[in-house]
């Protein structure tokens, strides 16, 4: 086949980093950008090198297009349900941001539309792709730990960028599912099991509903922003049963300022039943220790080869995969499907917040 030619809807600071990326890429031809924001299209124009796409800013005119092959979906959560399903039913592959909805009966939707069309459809969820969290998963899967029966994370960090959707639980579906699907994919990913039930405590201890809150950011390149009725939590504890027994737990901190002054980062460790532990720490090195033999090892992973500009670890290798996915007939290794098993468990704890109470997985598909 020749060049994939590829639409991307949505430029933001996501959507502006995978046209980058996939710009970059031999087998790619960057033909149409589509986004309202002028600011976010020239932004994203500066960096590609290769590409010269047509602009536009409604992606009702990509629709027919002819010399469109697939698109990349980078708009707010409340929007995928519209933007992917319009797109897999003019026959065109899609790239989806994670997570994949707001709700589950747009991420249903969504998956149906993949599968009755036959298209490609790969989500965001970028750790998939990682050198590091593969390597975790390498050594999961050769017996180094044994079974993994106990895994945590730590997600303390500074706030989302300040668009108001972030902040609006009914378009973002809550911090928990806009941030911390990620999280809930690796979980199980790793423990290979089905998760069963969820409990949850949360809510909002700094930016508060009804209040005038600054929002800063340290990422994105939107400027400061006063948001005033913020409906998302912006702390929480969150506990996941599997039906194998094993356990995990997420502490998610929404307020941290400045971000990473201690230089910790993102912890993610599990522990086996052989009684080793390994931790990923700033997704950047990984620690193991323990278990029959009692070693102590540290590998400090390849983290440039697999993203592009400081990005995502994992950011262009998953690029390549849908790429190779598209040209082989191949389902994606981050599957609809597995965006939708982390979708449940975010969509379970924010439940479980709400309503103060252990939330079963299998209520919510009913």
């Amino acid at each position: 086949m020749g060049k994939l030619r590829m639409g991307f809807i949505g430029v933001g600071d996501m959507g502006s980093h995978h046209c980058i990326g996939f710009d970059l890429l031999d087998g790619v031809e960057v033909k149409y950008i589509c986004d309202m924001n002028e600011a976010n299209v020239a932004r994203t124009l500066a960096e590609l090198k290769h590409g010269r796409p047509a602009v536009c800013a409604d992606y009702r005119e990509l629709l027919d297009k002819d010399d469109l092959d697939a698109v990349v979906v980078s708009v707010p959560n409340y929007k995928h349900r519209e933007v992917a399903v319009a797109f897999l039913e003019a026959g065109k592959h899609v790239f989806l941001e994670k997570p994949v909805a707001h709700t589950l009966a747009d991420c249903d939707a969504i998956l149906e539309a993949a599968a009755k069309h036959e298209q490609v459809l790969q989500i965001g969820l970028v750790y998939r792709y990682s050198n590091l969290y593969r390597r975790m998963a390498k050594e999961v899967g050769n017996g180094r730990l044994g079974g993994v029966k106990l895994m945590w994370c730590k997600e303390f960090r500074d706030p989302f960028p300040p668009a108001d959707w972030f902040y609006d639980k009914d378009k973002s579906g809550g911090a928990i599912v806009e941030k911390d699907c990620h999280h809930f994919d690796i979980f199980n990913w790793m423990i290979g099991a089905n998760p069963v039930r969820v409990f949850a405590s949360g809510g909002q201890h700094v930016m508060k509903r009804g209040e005038r809150n600054l929002i800063t950011n340290s990422y994105t390149h939107y400027p400061a922003k006063t948001i005033v009725d913020t409906s998302i939590v912006d702390h929480a504890f969150i506990t996941i049963d599997y039906d194998n027994g094993s356990k995990a737990n997420l502490g998610l901190c929404m307020y941290l300022k400045p971000k990473n002054l201690m230089g910790e980062g993102l912890e993610i460790g599990l522990i086996g039943d052989n009684g080793g532990q390994m931790v990923a720490r700033n997704d950047k090195v990984i620690d193991i220790a323990g278990g029959a033999d009692s070693t102590r090892e540290r590998l400090d992973m390849d983290v440039t080869s697999d993203s592009i500009l400081g990005g995502h670890t994992g950011g262009q290798t998953q690029r390549i995969e849908f790429v190779r996915c598209i040209a082989e007939g191949e389902r994606p290794f981050a599957s609809g499907e597995v965006g939708r098993s982390a979708l449940l468990i975010a969509l379970a704890a924010e439940k479980s917040i709400a309503e103060e109470r252990y939330v079963y997985l299998e209520e919510l598909a009913k």
